[in-house]
């Protein structure tokens, strides 16, 4: 599971960063050599023309043996727009070459992003734990490090992230994926009785029917799942996940034809995992 459940909301932090960067705001009055390609690279770049920026910078960089520090900043560029190409190997060499000179926050935002990409989740835990430390009050820092750990599977340290969240945001997303961390601690009680509290708060939060009724279903608890399925499907009558997982408690409580509708029903709106349980338990079944 993709536990990055927040990250979206910094979609443009990092392009933001670099349009109110220094380098940006000096392009047009920077005398180097460069200066004219820098400026036209930067223009590209903030367009999201990272094909064109890129050509550029990489002119810049290679035939210049010597750098300036507007022109040094184009590592930094570079490693934008390999990153908006998705090639994060080379972002992530010029985004530390870049760091190791000029170790400045928006830099090491976007070797966060870029971590977060290739799934170097320690050395993204590491630029998150020292945006936290200097901005303790930001609440969505600590919301990333929470998804980051959850990701490494170090649940314990995301319910203290997730809990000091709660303190002052109590959002059902963020209370089911603390259930979650409970789930995954072998403590389904917990979890599930987080997500009860879940329901109650917010009943038409969907997401927490499906953890209850997948957690049911793995713990073999078919009439407890056929509970959540019941009172999801009055908020979503249209939920393929939640008739699939009606199927599967139905045929497991050896309500097999009545399973085996929902199953049918599931596949035909495209939930293809129906198709294998349609195989086990409804061929031949009227």
């Amino acid at each position: 599971m993709n536990y990055l459940f927040f990250i979206r909301r910094f979609a443009g932090i990092v392009l933001l960063l670099i349009l109110i960067s220094p380098f940006f705001l000096a392009a047009q009055t920077d005398k180097s050599k460069n200066g004219a390609s820098m400026a036209q690279a930067d223009t590209l770049l903030a367009r999201e023309d990272f094909t064109g920026a890129l050509a550029i910078y990489n002119k810049i960089l290679d035939k210049s043996k010597t750098l300036s520090d507007e022109e040094f900043s184009a590592y930094y560029k570079r490693a934008f727009c390999y990153y908006g190409l998705e090639q994060f190997d080379q972002a992530l060499k010029d985004i530390n070459q870049y760091i190791q000179k000029k170790p400045e926050d928006q830099a090491k935002l976007l070797r966060a992003y870029i971590n977060q990409e290739l799934g170097n989740y320690e050395d993204q835990l590491k630029d998150l734990n020292e945006f936290i430390t200097a901005h303790p009050e930001n609440l969505e820092l600590v919301q990333w490090r929470a998804s980051v750990l959850m990701e490494m599977e170090n649940y314990k340290d995301a319910q203290k992230d997730i809990r000091q969240i709660l303190k002052v945001q109590n959002s059902p997303e963020l209370k089911s994926y603390l259930g979650l961390t409970y789930y995954y601690l072998n403590d389904p009680d917990s979890a599930l009785m987080i997500f009860d509290e879940v329901i109650a708060m917010d009943p038409n939060h969907m997401q927490t029917y499906l953890y209850a009724t997948s957690l049911s279903l793995e713990q073999d608890a078919y009439e407890l799942a056929l509970r959540y399925v019941e009172q999801g499907l009055k908020k979503d009558p249209t939920n393929n996940t939640l008739l699939f997982y009606k199927g599967i408690a139905l045929v497991e409580t050896e309500k097999v034809t009545e399973g085996c509708r929902c199953l049918t029903k599931a596949f035909a709106a495209g939930f293809d995992d129906a198709g294998d349980y349609l195989k086990s338990y409804c061929y031949g079944v009227d």
